[in-house]
């Protein structure tokens, strides 16, 4: 198996919720720090607009978002599941609850209160990121913050009965709601909130020991490297399918449906229910293969 490697950076809570699972199942990988802010020229020839980090490079094969990222981990890693068949589901709609409004109620006052210790553009570039429409409509940060509290409530209730957010063990659930409140708590209020909650600072300190698997530190021009000396599997998995919408060897292209909406664009190669493997060729690197999940992307003709 090629190596894994994970583009990212050290503040980056997305990031974060990789590398807890890369500790669940102990496994090797490599870590490719990128700016925190755009440009990211080293990044770019791999995934040809798409932003957001973190991303997965296995030789050639280029995984956008954690959603897909982590289900190819599951894939290639089974021998220790992240989460129970019977309780997939359940864990998939919390990471979805999290990702989303869970982490929308702690972004806001997090970046307004560790502004000093990033990068002076960093709030630019971050708002750069968000939909017009979407900036015009945000709420005030102390409503965020109460909203937030409420949230912290309900988690430490979950908690105060079992180890983990679905039992007796880790899974998808605690990845996904660990990342953002490790994130929060980098901002001292919202530190100050979660702090108050025996059952969360248990749990958060259980997740924190399992430390972050076998990581080594790789150049971001070497991962460019493998990805110019390998080639991309074009088999379609076993569970690939024809869709009318998006058929094989249209030109097409993607891109997030809520911020960071740059663009990638290229040739489908083969579609399941939930994912899309497209190709591009860059001069940097060749051809390569990139992966994203269908649940909460855009796909419009490009040819």
């Amino acid at each position: 198996m090629s190596d894994i490697i994970l583009h990212q950076y050290e503040m980056s809570p997305f990031s974060r919720k990789v590398i807890s699972i890369f500790a669940h199942k102990n496994i090797a990988w490599h870590a490719v720090d990128q700016p925190i802010t755009a440009p990211k020229p080293e990044l770019t020839p791999l995934t040809g607009g798409y932003r957001k980090i973190p991303v997965m490079q296995i030789g050639a094969h280029i995984y956008c978002d954690t959603k897909l990222i982590i289900r190819e981990l599951e894939k290639r890693f089974p021998e220790t599941p992240l989460t129970p068949p019977e309780l997939l589901g359940a864990a998939e709609i919390i990471a979805d609850w999290a990702d989303h409004r869970l982490f929308s109620n702690v972004a806001g006052p997090s970046i307004f209160e560790i502004g000093k210790l990033v990068p002076k553009d960093f709030l630019a570039d971050r708002a750069a990121m968000q939909r017009p429409e979407v900036m015009a409509a945000a709420l005030p940060i102390e409503h965020v913050k109460a909203q937030f509290v409420l949230d912290l409530q309900m988690i430490n209730r979950q908690l105060s009965g079992s180890a983990f957010m679905l039992g007796a063990a880790f899974t998808l659930a605690d990845a996904a709601i660990f990342h953002v409140l490790n994130f929060a708590g980098n901002a001292p209020s919202l530190a100050a909130e979660i702090n108050q909650h025996k059952a969360i600072g248990k749990w958060l300190q259980t997740i924190r020991d399992m430390g972050e698997g076998q990581r080594s530190n790789m150049a971001a021009s070497d991962a460019l490297a493998i990805a110019r000396e390998a080639t991309p599997d074009h088999t379609p998995p076993a569970d690939a399918i024809a869709d009318d919408a998006l058929p094989v060897g249209q030109m097409i292209a993607i891109k997030p449906n809520d911020y960071g909406q740059e663009v990638t664009t290229g040739e489908i190669i083969w579609v399941t229910a939930e994912a899309i493997a497209v190709k591009r060729t860059d001069a940097q690197v060749g051809d390569v293969l990139v992966h994203y999940p269908r649940l909460g992307y855009l796909f419009e003709d490009a040819s």
